[in-house]
């Protein structure tokens, strides 16, 4: 199977089942949801995970009620993978986050599988800082760090997630699942196929509706081959996530031409490589009246921001500001003997220098990522 624009790509599986629900249908989505994990690491993709607790079923001792722990057992069933496809620049491909006391919380019969995945170095741990234990921290964190939402089952905490997804321009796929009575993620399966633009980007746009109507689970489970296809395809029609480029624009400066090259021969090719499509002021078409309206609408749906300060434009730091309040993902960068109007010790800065070869400042810029892509919101 080739899962076409999958990789860079977090899928945040997320939901909960009741404690009495059916045992088979609890079963079949555990296996369902492993078989759609695997292939997504195996594919270049990745996953967003919350570890703690793992509540189970009433009647069954071995039923989880949550995904998450299924979910580390596909990462590590796919330990033998070099999971190649995965663009480093993005960080690990999978990161969990937890409460403060996660550990305490995590049964001892999951230890050993966490250890596992944890010394296989495919997966970032976050911890939500004390005195902040409560599940809307988490979750604004998780939504921060995830690209695609897909919800199964789940109450109020689903909504929230939904929210968060939604309010950054991210999919949200609501699986109609009967996991609970009167479950979130059916009523909003329910708004998605009234409004679907609502809830993800599908194009062809008029084709979203019967698109998504195919993952439905409402006349029959289906077979998870199937179903994966008819997943992995709806995803393939969905737009990568969005990179702002802000930078100097104004070709009268005498620093345009070297910020020009910058972005032309390195940027592009970093930012296309992690996953993501680009959007820049002047190269892509406007559909506002008012460029700041469309500038910061383009801010508010992207998932990553490169924001240059070379010159130290009003107009970059007006976007590196108002990116950094949005807790959006962001990576500073500028020319050599830029001298940044605020604590470059805060605030962590790529400096670039165009004496040095374009393959060169793709490494530096690539490992620069890796490094500082997940950094935690500064407030």
């Amino acid at each position: 199977m080739t899962l076409k624009g999958i990789s860079g790509r977090r899928i945040h599986f997320a939901g909960s089942a009741d404690q009495d629900v059916e045992p088979t249908r609890l079963r079949y989505f555990h296996k369902l949801i492993k078989h759609m994990a695997k292939n997504t690491l195996a594919e270049g993709g990745g996953l967003i995970i919350t570890v703690g607790s793992e509540p189970l079923h009433q009647s069954e001792p071995d039923l989880p009620l949550i995904f998450d722990w299924t979910l580390l057992e596909a990462l590590d069933e796919c330990k033998k993978l070099s999971l190649s496809d995965w663009p480093e620049t993005q960080g690990p491909p999978v990161i969990a986050v937890g409460l403060p006391k996660w550990r305490q919380r995590m049964p001892d019969n999951r230890k050993p599988l966490l250890e596992r995945v944890v010394s296989a170095k495919n997966i970032q741990l976050i911890q939500i800082r004390s005195g902040l234990s409560i599940g809307g921290v988490l979750r604004e964190r998780q939504a921060a760090l995830g690209d695609v939402l897909v919800a199964a089952g789940g109450g109020p905490g689903v909504e929230h997630f939904a929210e968060l997804y939604m309010s950054s321009c991210k999919p949200v796929i609501p699986l109609d699942i009967r996991l609970k009575e009167d479950s979130a993620a059916e009523r909003l399966a329910t708004r998605a196929m009234e409004n679907p633009d609502e809830f993800f980007d599908y194009r062809p746009p008029h084709l979203a509706t019967a698109a998504y109507s195919t993952l439905s689970f409402k006349n029959q489970l289906p077979k998870a081959d199937e179903f994966e296809k008819k997943f992995f395809d709806f995803l393939y029609h969905l737009p990568r996530p969005r990179a702002f480029f802000g930078r100097l624009l104004d070709k009268k400066l005498p620093e345009f031409d070297e910020v020009e090259k910058f972005f032309r021969n390195v940027v592009d090719h970093v930012v296309e490589h992690a996953g993501y499509e680009r959007f820049e002021m002047g190269k892509e078409a406007s559909r506002e009246p008012f460029l700041n309206v469309e500038i910061f609408q383009a801010i508010h749906g992207s998932s990553l921001l490169i924001v240059d300060l070379t010159g130290l434009r009003p107009n970059c730091l007006t976007e590196l500001g108002y990116a950094l309040g949005l807790r959006k993902k962001v990576i500073m960068t500028a020319k050599d003997g830029t001298r940044l109007p605020f604590d470059s010790a805060s605030f962590a800065c790529h400096f670039w220098s165009p004496e040095q070869t374009d393959d060169q400042r793709r490494t530096d810029l690539q490992e620069f990522m890796r490094k500082n892509i997940n950094r935690g919101p500064i407030a």
